[in-house]
């Protein structure tokens, strides 16, 4: 094999071993909190659950997620709490009761518990699934919601409310 050979077959098998990056807990590398707020570092995949530790369980509490540069963030929460995705990052969360998310310039798929509230500004795609009664906001952005009575979302703009 000549050179240019050995240095394809080389550049090949490092395109084929890039690796998508490990999501990171939060609270954790590439996560940091703050009693019951975090905020996935810019460009990490943050995988985050509130529960006792965070702020935010089944029992009530409150507690808050961030994604406001380049992240994928994944994330629940039992009871009450809130998440900004902003800034290119790719957001699908679940709230628990009275949980709210607010969504700019980025890509969110968001499950709102009973009387959640979701707000999708400007630049925003949000994919609005609703399990009891929710609220939701869309300006400047693509919006759809989905009601547990639906049998598939609808498309919306201004605002759309579920009960």
């Amino acid at each position: 094999m000549n050179y240019i050979g050995i240095l394809l077959v080389a550049l090949s098998l490092v395109a084929c071993d890039e690796e998508k990056p490990i999501a990171s807990a939060c609270p954790g590398s590439g996560c940091v909190c703050s009693g019951s707020a975090c905020t996935c570092d810019a460009s990490a995949t943050c995988n985050w659950v509130g529960n006792a530790t965070t702020g935010c369980d089944a029992n009530g509490g409150s507690c808050t997620f961030k994604c406001l540069d380049q992240n994928e963030c994944n994330g629940t929460c039992a009871g009450s709490c809130s998440a900004e995705c902003k800034g290119d990052s790719v957001c699908d969360l679940t709230t628990g009761e009275s949980g709210s998310i607010s969504c700019e310039q980025s890509e969110c798929t968001a499950t709102l518990g009973n009387s959640g509230s979701i707000s999708c500004g400007a630049g925003a795609t949000c994919h609005i699934r609703c399990s009891g009664s929710c609220s939701a906001s869309c300006s400047s952005s693509t919006c759809d919601i989905q009601c547990a009575s639906d049998a598939a979302p609808a498309s919306f703009s201004g605002s759309a409310q579920c009960s």
